[in-house]
């Protein structure tokens, strides 16, 4: 989770989330953290949500692979906005898998998930071998956004 600043409205009176700041914080974090290589190309965010305390919207990324996902983003009471992914896009999970196989990595071709990733339920994934075998596991992801995987 990150801090972002805010900046004043149009008229003064208002104080809103640096969304602008808040894109670039979404790209650079989840990009640095992620196993492997995902890149974020896209952030969406509403324009000039409030920074008023217990305000609280939903920003949508996009990954170079074109999977999705969302954050979650909570103002505080001094103003300060804090975020957390709430939706995994399918490529951070693929990554995550492929990171966990490390030593098959030479061996192992791709990992498809089915997209979008289901919060607070379960989503396929196959695991494909260059000698043509496949796994199949299952990602289970909580409320909150965190995942973990299993095979069948």
């Amino acid at each position: 989770m990150a801090l972002v600043a805010v900046l004043p409205g149009c008229g003064g009176t208002t104080t809103v989330v640096d969304t602008a700041k808040l894109s670039k914080d979404i790209r650079a974090t989840i990009g640095e953290n992620a196993p492997g290589t995902v890149a974020v190309e896209k952030v969406d965010c509403p324009k000039d949500p409030e920074a008023e305390a217990g305000t609280t919207f939903t920003c949508s990324f996009e990954l170079a692979d074109g999977s999705a996902g969302e954050v979650t983003v909570k103002v505080r009471g001094d103003g300060a906005a804090r975020w957390g992914v709430t939706r995994p896009a399918s490529g951070q999970v693929e990554q995550d898998i492929l990171a966990d196989n490390r030593g098959e990595a030479e061996k192992v071709s791709t990992v498809d998930c089915d997209d979008p990733i289901k919060v607070g339920g379960k989503t396929d994934c196959v695991i494909r071998f260059a000698n043509g075998a496949n796994i199949e596991v299952t990602v289970k992801t909580d409320d909150t956004g965190n995942f973990r995987w299993e095979s069948r």
